[in-house]
């Protein structure tokens, strides 16, 4: 069957693009084309770092058309982007400080799992500095903005991916997500990103390995994360973080159960800061999750609230200060002033100090555990608000941690987490809805939140309202 798909605004999906090959509507060289063509029409975008030039990628492309087997591989001639911080041999690698740029002679597994698969890359995309930020506007390369409105910020550290993937530039972004870096871009741009359970996919960011986080992507749907994620899922042991339980672990998007049970803030830790449409937006997703099957529970957010201040106004920032500490010591000039002080908040901290917070988020954990106990999710808003470029500038640090109010704790807690789309507010800017679940309950998630995004009923992205794609 025939698909109707237009070359200037068709979506990226997977699903999509396999379709259009499989039919020989479209061949990968085609694709690459139409995706720098887009590029190209979106003018300076700051959504790319490096991007790779468009014969390469053609010559990528007609690679795999020459490979009579490549045509079975799960991502034949897929095009992805790459967050800067993630390696890609013999393209530079930045971070978004452009004065620590390296030429890596390797690339990251995960990425060479992407390119085995047949994927092909487009480039690197911008973030916020060394992945320290949740609102894309700390950076040497420029400022992505959402995608539906040139004002507003795009969501960090994953900026870059974000725009290009809520942009229709490629069909999906390798990102990764420590405090809120896969989400949060999700969110503001009408897109999917699921952040599985630290531990199950490597750290592929070498130079981060000691941190909380885990890999992730940036997608359309959720039937994408769960593709892409399942060819991540590994276990490493080179990576001291790295989960056993990894080895042949799998999601899915399959029905979600006839019923679950789910938390949601009550009146008091609700927190959209005063806006009252991202409230609307949020109390809609629990209605929808209601006709799903869901039993809304309210409960105290204050501990894990708590916990998500601890990331960064505490000891934990200390870890951060251990991975980049000695180049930053070196030359402290080389950060933007925001990543430059939080950084430097590192210095201040005792061993004792470390060991008291990590007591604390074990209390929490043990907390989180007894509420999976009664409940089988954990729903919130992805963040409370989004804010204009211009209020980022103007208040930087304060407005960074307002944005990751509920994404911060997940990471600590050692659990599982999707921003779902959940609608516009009536100005035209997206928000997400956020689905957490219990270590290694991923699948729960992964099930729940497509149902979520399936009963919106708004395509992902651009395509989701494209009138709404403003300059101002």
């Amino acid at each position: 069957m025939t698909i109707e798909w237009d070359r200037a605004t068709g979506a990226l999906d997977i699903a999509t693009l396999k379709t259009l090959f499989d039919e020989g509507s479209l061949t990968p060289e085609d694709m690459i084309d139409i995706v720098y063509d887009r590029i190209e029409a979106r003018g300076d975008d700051h959504v790319w770092i490096h991007l790779i030039d468009r014969e390469t990628s053609r010559a990528r492309a007609r690679a795999l058309m020459a490979d009579p087997a490549a045509k079975a591989l799960p991502l034949y001639g897929i095009p992805f982007g790459i967050k800067d911080n993630v390696d890609l041999a013999g393209v530079p690698s930045t971070s978004a400080v452009r004065a620590w740029a390296r030429m890596p002679e390797t690339t990251s597994h995960l990425v060479q799992t992407l390119l085995d698969a047949g994927a092909i890359p487009i480039g690197k995309q911008n973030q916020d500095q060394l992945g320290m930020g949740v609102v894309g506007v700390r950076s040497d390369f420029g400022i992505p903005q959402c995608v539906f409105n040139e004002r507003y910020i795009s969501g960090g550290s994953s900026s870059g991916g974000g725009v290009s993937v809520g942009a229709g530039l490629v069909s999906f972004a390798v990102a990764n997500d420590a405090a809120g870096s896969g989400r949060v871009p999700a969110a503001l741009n009408n897109i999917v990103g699921y952040k599985p359970t630290p531990g199950l996919v490597p750290r592929s960011a070498k130079s981060q390995a000691g941190m909380v986080g885990t890999e992730n992507f940036l997608t359309l749907t959720m039937a994408d994360s769960v593709l892409l994620t399942n060819l991540g899922f590994r276990h490493d042991p080179s990576d001291p973080f790295s989960k056993p339980e990894a080895q042949g672990f799998r999601v899915s998007a399959a029905p979600a159960p006839a019923t679950f049970r789910f938390a949601i803030p009550d009146a008091a830790t609700l927190d959209t800061d005063g806006d009252a449409e991202s409230a609307r937006l949020f109390r809609e997703s629990v209605a929808r999750l209601e006709t799903l099957g869901g039993t809304a529970v309210e409960i105290d957010m204050t501990p894990y609230l708590t916990a998500a201040k601890m990331l960064y106004d505490g000891p934990f920032i200390a870890q951060r200060y251990a991975n980049f500490g000695d180049r930053f010591d070196e030359d402290e000039s080389a950060l933007c002033p925001p990543t430059r002080e939080i950084l430097s908040w590192g210095r201040k901290y005792t061993a004792r100090d470390v060991f008291r917070a990590q007591y604390i988020i074990a209390g929490y954990k043990q907390q989180v555990r007894q509420l999976f106990q009664t409940v089988d999710l954990i729903v919130t808003p992805t963040t409370p608000s989004t804010y204009t470029i211009e209020a980022l500038l103007a208040d930087n640090i304060r407005l960074n941690a307002k944005m990751g109010t509920y994404t911060n704790f997940v990471n600590l807690l050692d659990l599982p987490s999707a921003s779902i789309p959940a609608g516009f507010r009536h100005d035209g800017i997206p928000m997400g809805t956020m689905l957490t679940g219990p270590s290694l309950g991923d699948d729960l998630v992964c099930r729940v939140g497509a149902a979520l995004h399936d009963a919106l009923g708004i395509a992902s992205g651009l395509t989701g309202k494209p009138e709404l794609a403003v300059a101002s």
